[in-house]
């Protein structure tokens, strides 16, 4: 038996641990007091100690159980990332705030967009507290039914889902509609971050079944059609494979996938490449401004229009359409001027800086896989919503994360958020740490 194993020391080890509250970190702590007294132990056995007194000398100079245990406490009490919880809060109430005065304008048809949003939000900090508490390592051993579900999800969604603008990607589950297309690639980052963890990607075998796993995906999101969706699916993908160790041409492997397929796509119907003209249509507008270069023409006159401190509320009703979800960035710049969406672009950046700093503080590689994955996933969406609003990126249904309407999106957002304070929150459990 080893002194690991020795009765006095597991119940000095037990009552230290008995003072700290966290249960997740016993395990660290476990391993940490047996270094230590093991050193302890041998430096007392080179003096010419018995192992009896050596045992009874190291445990000593430990120091009184109760003690070390509530000072462990105080070191590992969990506490959220309160930056991150306030800014998505922040970011949830700017959006209600919009929604209220869309609503109350009557600039949509009479939906009842700030009820709704209210519910939603209810139901999005309900998620978020949930993940909180809940233990995200425990997500990894689902990794592979993860992938399995959403793939056929997926599927399912092309096939007999809800077409909506020339996209089929809606999943009706009962009352319920969701944007399955959209939200899925938070589902196939969260599979990936543990297929990923430990993948070496320099065998030739697991490099073609890493590209194949990331590449099925990626056939059903041109297919659904969703262009938006893809891209930012093949830039987590990127840094996925990035932080889990594959080279530049290997990453490389992805877009330049994602490019063959397109081309191949359009060769084959020669009607996508009008469709892809139309995608960067923002270039040049005014080459058809009461066509596909409409919404362009008049989203630069919002912004131009908007001045330093916004125009109140002037804003006309059917100007833009998707005014709640697409364009709000637009709407929010309009009624609170540049202060306003400057400021709101400050607290995004916060915001992202702040999670990334999260993923160099966890000491997990799976943590570091998911975070990174999702992170990827919220910049994109962040980008290319504020830049599609400015003229500088192609129009497509990409909403600005908390803000947008929809249910299905915040939904996705608070489970984002919530996978992110529960890395947080066991930020400092080591890889020896084993999960119960």
């Amino acid at each position: 038996m080893g002194l690991n194993h020795n009765d006095k020391i597991q119940a000095y080890i037990n009552q230290v641990c008995s003072q700290v509250r966290f249960r997740d970190v016993h395990q660290d702590i476990r391993l940490e007091l047996e270094t230590h007294i093991n050193e302890a132990i041998e430096e007392y056995l080179s003096q010419g100690s018995s192992e009896e007194e050596a045992i009874k000398k190291a445990i000593a100079q430990m120091g009184d159980p109760e003690t070390i245990g509530k000072e462990l406490n105080q070191v590992h009490k969990p506490k959220p990332d309160w930056i991150v919880l306030l800014l998505s809060f922040l970011f949830i109430n700017i959006g209600l705030l919009a929604m209220y005065i869309i609503q109350k304008q009557g600039l949509l048809p009479p939906i009842q967009i700030f009820n709704r949003s209210l519910f939603f939000s209810f139901v999005g900090v309900v998620t978020i507290i949930g993940l909180y508490f809940f233990d995200y390592r425990k997500l990894e051993k689902y990794s592979k039914h993860i992938y399995l579900g959403t793939l056929l999800l997926l599927i399912y969604t092309i096939l007999f889902g809800r077409q909506v603008s020339g996209s089929r990607a809606w999943l009706n589950i009962g009352p319920f509609s969701i944007n399955f297309v959209a939200n899925s690639p938070l589902l196939f980052i969260v599979a990936f971050a543990g297929l990923f963890n430990n993948w070496n990607w320099s065998k030739s075998f697991k490099l073609l079944q890493g590209l194949a796993l990331l590449g099925m995906p990626l056939l059903l999101y041109l297919a659904a059609p969703s262009l938006s969706t893809g891209v930012i699916y093949i830039v987590a993908c990127m840094v996925l494979m990035f932080i889990s160790g594959a080279k530049f041409k290997e990453i490389a492997s992805i877009p330049v996938s994602f490019l063959t397929i397109l081309t191949l796509a359009v060769l084959m119907e020669p009607y996508r490449l009008e469709r892809l003209k139309n995608f960067f249509i923002f270039l040049n507008p005014e080459n058809d401004p009461l066509g596909i270069g409409y919404l362009n023409v008049q989203l630069h006159k919002i912004i131009t229009n908007s001045g330093l401190w916004g125009q109140g509320l002037t804003f006309k009703p059917r100007v833009l359409p998707e005014l709640h979800t697409d364009f709000i960035f637009a709407f929010i710049t309009y009624t609170f001027g540049w202060v306003g969406s400057i400021l709101l672009i400050t607290f995004v950046i916060i915001f992202l800086i702040r999670i990334a700093s999260i993923a160099r503080q966890v000491k997990l590689t799976y943590a570091k896989l998911l975070i990174s994955g999702v992170i990827a996933i919220l910049s994109i969406q962040f980008l290319w919503n504020i830049l599609m609003n400015l003229g500088l990126a192609p129009l497509s249904s990409v909403g600005l994360p908390f803000i947008s309407y929809g249910g299905s999106q915040l939904f996705t957002n608070a489970i984002t958020v919530g996978i992110i304070l529960s890395i947080y929150r066991r930020r400092n459990i080591s890889q020896s740490c084993k999960l119960s």
